[in-house]
């Protein structure tokens, strides 16, 4: 047994070359290649199978196991395809009991020899004789796990005989067979490589545009390695086989000989300049030689390489008559400056122009050192560097803007190129082109500075806020630190500006920012987004809400308290506060808008808390915002869609009789019912829609009394209407209700304009004026919720009024309060003192009533008499 399988093995081994000759015979045709490989492993299969070694009838054993894995996994795909194929058609054509178990194991090889081959190009597993011995074993104990099916006497006799041997011998003809096969690959691959590698030294030689010769040591023409005809030495193949002294000069022979010589001895490279004359004309050439590692004809050689440099001497004589007229064209340039220098820094060239740019004589300058002259000390390794680059490679500096230095110590910015030149025989200069752009650079500086800062204050602007809140926030959000974002806002600013004006106001800018400066940490921000708004960031505070809180309240505090100290503004002192908004954050938010809209409301809740103080911005105030936002979209939509319609509150005398009403505006939302004016009314004066509401509200009003005029019941009516401090401040005031007097018909006796308090604050001689207009066409003017605001007598002593309204505040706590008792009585005694009428708002009980009568007001207007009403219902009341 041990022979036949030896005899199988030794068939393989001696096929095996076959394919090695084959694959090489058919490189280049890939599929040719694979099927004759298929072929002859199929071959070696049939063979095998031809002379087996036989175990029982119709059952034997031979090497196409091997042969088959061998072929998956150095053939591939087609060649085990077309191996297998042979190896079954054989085996079912003997026939016998083992036919169809043998179709099992030419299948399992055929396909374990190609997962082997796909787990090497994966480079999960190598070709070598360990990992062979290990798939040549696995492969034939799954061959003995398929013979397991046979007979269970052929099995017997398999196990007891057979299984060993096989094992041994398979095992051993698979490393042997695959190492082997991994030979004839690694020849072919180095066969390619050889190749390629030749076929790159004949493009790469053939392309070279000089001559390049192999020479030894006796100085003969070896080899031509190319061959450039245009050259003047003319075809250098036809110098092989000649001595140099056979072809050139000997005064040229005897040198480039003994060049030869010296490259042989030292193997390093050696270069060599000549001439020749060639057609009557000098050529000059550069040449360069090396020592062959191998011998050319067992005799010592080196390589050879020259090229013709004639222009390139012409263009260097040119060069040099030049360069008398280059320095002197350079020398008188007014606006480039131009020095030369060597390699250690001395300075060899030094223009008028540079004199100007840098305060040095050329006297000065002349050999001392670059650094020493015009090079600020932190540049000094870097230009070093630069230099000693530029001399040892020749690549240039890169041109560039450099800040260098002038004689007295100050910066100059210059736009600096250079040029490295050397001309044969001197030692190698570098040139500095330096053009002055010192004015260019302030003039960008100026710009850059002015387009992320404040032109009045200097401090970043909306553009450099922005950047600098997002990166601060993203760093917070990164290191787990909270961020406070101040939005602070100076009060009553307009004021000041309005009395004192725009010059006035720029200087409490600056003296506010100035403060607000000093008062914040070196890592925090200061920055006006305009106007007399400013924006603080806060950052690196307190890593928990509290703290953090804690933290900005402190510093608001500091910031309100220097805000509040008394300003020198142009001889004259001003006190001032300011308002601040805090948002709070420990993320990244979604947007920065966001952030200074949250501070931003935060700033406006410190206004309505009476200003000179600060608030944190909480998500309620947001969706308050939120809510106030929607209802002025839904204010605009009732505007347009008729949704206001007037009430009238009955006034009485002192005998319960009705003398006129107060028209009152309403809004009946279609979704919402009565929207109350406590919300609806500030609104509208935040957003100015108070206008064309007000407009309505006059003409409506004005239209009615016109009807009422008409009634001799109702004719005696009087009406009072209110009038936003907005819509009286207006330029065309009067004459938008003279113009609804004409058009209504509306009698301007029996109209009262309510006026409020707090539109006398703002200008009170424009309003005095307006006033004045309003009553000499005959209207009368009230004045609203008296004893509430400022109250100031003067005032009162000089706006001509027909009427003042005492409070309902005062009124409904007069039987309770003392002082709001005194308050009332005295409002009427001024009242009574002054000429004029007197009318108490909110009174709600007789014992209110009574009270009122008792201390001599003679006009009502309350619930006892009467709530807002519908004009039928208020006409029928006034009927009756």
């Amino acid at each position: 047994m041990y022979i036949e399988l030896v005899k199988g093995v030794a068939l393989l081994l001696a096929l095996c070359y076959l394919y090695g000759f084959n694959v090489r015979y058919w490189q280049g045709r890939s599929l040719v290649r694979q099927v004759f490989s298929g072929l002859i492993f199929g071959g070696i299969c049939v063979v095998g199978m031809l002379a087996p070694a036989v175990i029982a009838p119709g059952v034997f054993i031979d090497p196409r196991s091997v042969v088959l894995g061998m072929a998956g996994l150095f053939g591939g795909p087609v060649v085990a395809a077309i191996a297998a194929a042979m190896a079954l058609a054989t085996r079912l054509w003997l026939g016998g009991a083992g036919a169809a178990t043998s179709a099992q194991v030419i299948l399992m090889c055929t396909l374990a020899g190609l997962a082997y081959r796909q787990a090497r190009a994966r480079g999960l597993l190598d070709v070598g004789p360990g990992t062979l011995a290990v798939f040549g074993l696995l492969l034939h104990v799954g061959m003995l796990g398929l013979l397991q099916w046979l007979p269970a006497d052929v099995v017997r006799h398999i196990n007891q005989n057979v299984a060993w041997p096989m094992l041994v011998t398979f095992t051993i003809a698979t490393v042997l067979l695959g190492l082997l096969l991994r030979g004839v690959e690694q020849r072919l691959e180095t066969d390619r490589a050889l190749r390629r590698t030749a076929a790159r030294l004949h493009a790469i030689t053939q392309a070279i545009p000089d001559l390049l010769l192999v020479i030894d040591d006796e100085g003969r023409y070896v080899d031509a390695l190319s061959s450039n005809e245009t050259l003047p030495t003319g075809d250098a193949r036809g110098l092989v086989g000649k001595r140099m002294h056979e072809v050139l000069p000997t005064p040229v022979a005897d040198r480039l000989l003994a060049l030869v010589g010296e490259a042989l001895r030292s193997g390093h490279a050696h270069g060599i300049e000549y001439e020749l004359q060639l057609h009557g004309t000098t050529h000059h050439f550069d040449a360069r030689m090396l020592r062959m590692e191998t011998t050319a004809d067992e005799r010592p050689a080196v390589v050879f390489l020259a090229r013709n440099v004639t222009e390139h001497k012409l263009s260097e004589s040119a060069l040099r008559e030049s360069e008398l007229r280059f320095r002197t064209v350079l020398r008188d340039i007014p606006s480039i400056s131009v020095q030369g220098y060597r390699q250690d820094g001395t300075t060899t060239y030094w223009n008028r122009a540079s004199e100007r740019i840098y305060g040095y004589t050329a006297d000065e300058a002349l050999g001392r050192n670059l650094l020493d002259l015009i090079i600020p000390p932190p540049m000094h390794d870097g230009v070093r560097g630069a230099i000693a680059h530029m001399f040892a490679t020749g690549e240039v500096i890169p041109a560039d803007e450099l800040q260098l230095q002038h004689k007295d110590g100050t910066p100059v910015h210059v736009f600096s190129s250079h040029a490295f030149v050397h001309v044969p025989g001197h030692p190698p200069e570098m040139f500095c082109i330096d053009i002055d752009i010192s004015g260019r650079k302030a003039a960008e500086e100026e710009a850059h500075h002015l387009a992320f800062h404040d032109a009045l204050t200097g401090l970043p602007n909306r553009r450099l806020l922005v950047d600098r809140l997002r990166q601060t926030l993203a760093s917070g959000a990164r290191a787990g630190h909270t961020t406070a974002v101040l939005f602070l806002d100076l009060d009553n600013f307009k004021t000041l500006n309005d009395t004192q004006g725009h010059e006035v106001g720029d200087l409490l800018l600056r003296e506010a920012a100035l403060r607000l400066c000093v008062g914040v940490r070196a890592q925090d921000t200061v920055a006006r987004l305009g106007g007399d708004e400013f924006v603080i960031v806060l950052q690196r505070l307190g890593p928990g809400p509290h703290e953090a809180a804690a933290q900005a309240r402190a510093l608001c505090e500091r910031f309100l308290d220097s805000l509040r100290q008394p300003y020198e503004l142009a001889g004259r002192t001003y006190h001032g506060t300011a308002s601040i908004g805090v948002t709070l954050l420990d993320r990244m938010p979604d947007s920065i808008d966001e952030v200074l809209k949250q501070a931003d409301m935060a700033m406006y809740r410190a206004k309505d808390a009476g200003r000179n103080t600060l608030r944190f911005f909480d998500p309620d105030m947001q969706q308050t915002v939120n809510r106030r936002a929607q209802l002025e979209t839904e204010l605009h939509t009732g505007l347009r869609q008729a949704q206001f319609h007037l009430l009238y509150q009955p006034q009485v005398d002192s005998q319960g009789r009705v003398t006129g009403a107060e028209a009152l505006v309403r809004w009946r939302h279609p979704a919402r019912g009565m929207v109350s004016p406590v919300e609806f009314i500030p609104l509208a004066e935040e957003s100015g829609l108070i206008l064309p509401l007000g407009h309505w509200v006059m003409e409506t009003a004005l239209r009615q009394q016109a009807r009422w005029r008409q009634d001799p019941a109702l004719a005696h009516l009087s009406l009072a209407i209110n009038v936003s401090a907005r819509q009286f401040l207006h330029d065309d005031f009067v004459a938008q209700v003279l113009e609804l007097l004409r058009n209504t018909g509306a009698n301007p006796a029996q109209i009262k304009l309510e006026l409020t308090e707090s539109l006398l604050l703002r200008n009170v001689d424009s309003a005095i004026a307006t006033m004045r207009a309003l009553r000499s066409h005959g209207l009368g003017l009230s004045l609203d919720d008296f004893g509430t605001g400022y109250s100031s007598l003067s005032y009162l002593k000089r706006l001509p009024l027909d009427q003042i309204k005492i409070d309902q505040a005062f009124v409904r706590d007069a039987l309770q309060a003392p002082s709001d008792a005194a308050i009332a009585r005295a409002i009427i005694t001024l009242a009574d003192s002054l000429g004029l009428d007197v009318v108490a708002e909110g009174v709600e009980t007789a014992e209110h009533h009574q009270f009122l009568l008792a201390h001599g007001c003679r006009a009502f207007q309350g619930y006892l008499f009467g709530r807002p009403l519908a004009l039928e219902d208020f006409e029928q009341m006034a009927r009756r």
